[in-house]
């Protein structure tokens, strides 16, 4: 499955979207690559700003799947 996030931050940069949600560009970073997923505060926003639901954006956190 591809990866949301990079679809969702399309042409914005990783140390973009990390500042719009409050975090790190490194936590951003481990979120796309799946090192990490966000705490559920993130993950609701990350769902109403996409109106994807999270458990398709983190499909592999939701599932236990690496």
């Amino acid at each position: 499955m591809e990866n949301l996030l990079v679809q969702l931050r399309g042409e914005r940069t990783q140390t973009e979207m990390a500042e719009k949600y409050g975090v790190s560009q490194q936590s951003w970073s481990c979120w796309e690559n799946g090192a990490r997923k966000p705490p559920l505060n993130i993950m609701l926003r990350l769902e109403k700003d996409s109106g994807i639901p999270m458990e398709k954006i983190f499909y592999k956190e939701f599932n236990n799947q690496k």
